[in-house]
This record gives C-alpha cells, sequence and structure tokens, in this order.
C-alpha cells in the first residue's frame, strides 16, 4: 500500500519544528518557560542564541576539526580515494552539513586545530 506525504508548508508550526530538528539536530537547548509562547516559529531565534552562548558553536567546531584531522591522517596512511577515507569522509559529513548551516568557515575550523594538507 502506497503512502504519500503531504510537504510542508512554509510559515507552518510543522515546518518550523522540522527547520529546527534539520538544523540543530537533536542538541537543542532546554528552552525557559518565558522564552517559549507555544511556537517554534517563535522559539527558532532563541534555540540559536542559546546554542551560541552555550559554547555549542566552538563545541561544534572542535569536534568538527578534530574528525577533520583524522580523515587527513586516513587519508595520508591508505590514500585518498582508499575505502577506508571514504567511509571516514562519509562518517564526517553530517558535521560538515552543520559546519554549513552555521557559518563556520575554513579560518574557524583551523583556529580550532584542523590541520588543512598543503596544495
Amino acid at each position: 500500500m502506497a503512502t504519500t506525504m503531504t510537504p510542508l508548508q512554509p510559515g507552518t508550526e510543522a515546518t518550523a519544528q522540522a527547520c529546527a530538528f534539520a538544523i540543530f539536530g537533536t542538541d537543542i537547548p532546554p528552552i525557559a518557560p518565558d522564552d517559549y509562547d507555544g511556537s517554534w516559529r517563535t522559539t527558532l531565534h532563541v534555540i540559536a542564541e542559546k546554542w551560541v552562548d552555550e559554547g555549542r558553536f566552538a563545541q561544534h567546531a572542535a569536534r568538527t576539526a578534530t574528525a577533520l584531522n583524522e580523515l587527513f591522517a586516513t587519508q595520508k596512511r591508505y590514500g585518498v580515494g582508499s575505502p577506508e577515507a571514504l567511509a571516514e569522509g562519509t562518517r564526517l559529513q553530517p558535521l560538515i552539513d552543520r559546519c554549513r548551516h552555521f557559518g563556520i568557515t575554513t579560518a574557524n575550523l583551523r583556529r580550532h586545530g584542523a590541520q588543512f594538507p598543503e596544495r
């Protein structure tokens, strides 16, 4: 039996909630009752502010920098196109995607210890 999926409609609570989980995953900080009025749409900025204020931005950049260094070491050991390096790159992709969401740049990653190979 086939089921049809209804696309999310812009501006709805379901869209705002899906957006929150797409951006932050399960890493949504606790929100004080005063900051939550029952609407995901009006709470997204509160989540983002708390994420940055609690140092999660820096933690994510550091975690990603460490994972990148592991990838570079794997590439050096086994070769860039090796199955090991490809698996490591696949594991790293969600971290990179979150960096893009939050505007974490190569310079940010370098400041947190990423050692990009020289070209």
